[in-house]
């Protein structure tokens, strides 16, 4: 029995499936969409919630200055094919920088969870980053994939 203590994440995933498609083509951005988009991002970072709750005041304001070059770069353009060249490139960076910085931060979220101890009835609390328990279940894949024979089982030989 797992209790999670989990910080809902479903804005900043769906920002960050957008955001990757954004950067992948900058001809085919949909300025609506990246306006809104910016519009939430910077009533995050002001108000720091949601992911931007853990990140410090100076990466906060990092984050709303490449928010405000994106905005300022898109401001009255209905598609990106009215950027010249180096304005597409500059705002293909800055989306890509905040996408990079979002998934970082999400990656080092706090998460925690009450385990049984075993042999007893008490729990315990585990804490670690959404990386490391990433990692700690690719590991755990990875040796449940490798052979099947005990190489260290002592097994007389």
């Amino acid at each position: 029995m797992l209790k999670w203590c989990v910080v809902s994440c479903t804005a900043v995933l769906a920002l960050g499936l957008s955001v990757t498609s954004l950067a992948a083509d900058t001809a085919a951005i949909d300025l609506a969409a990246l306006r809104s988009e910016q519009a939430r991002i910077q009533a995050g970072a002001t108000a720091g919630t949601g992911v931007y709750e853990d990140m410090s005041k100076a990466k906060r304001q990092e984050v709303l200055e490449h928010q405000a070059r994106i905005s300022a770069a898109i401001e009255g353009k209905q598609s990106m094919d009215e950027l010249d060249a180096a304005q597409r490139d500059a705002v293909a960076a800055d989306v890509a920088w905040l996408e990079r910085t979002l998934r970082d931060a999400e990656d080092n979220r706090q998460v925690c969870e009450r385990r049984k101890k075993l042999g007893s009835n008490r729990f315990e609390r585990v804490c670690m980053t959404v990386a490391q328990q990433r990692e700690m279940r690719e590991q755990a894949r990875a040796q449940l994939q490798r052979s099947g024979t005990c190489e260290d089982c002592g097994g007389g030989g």
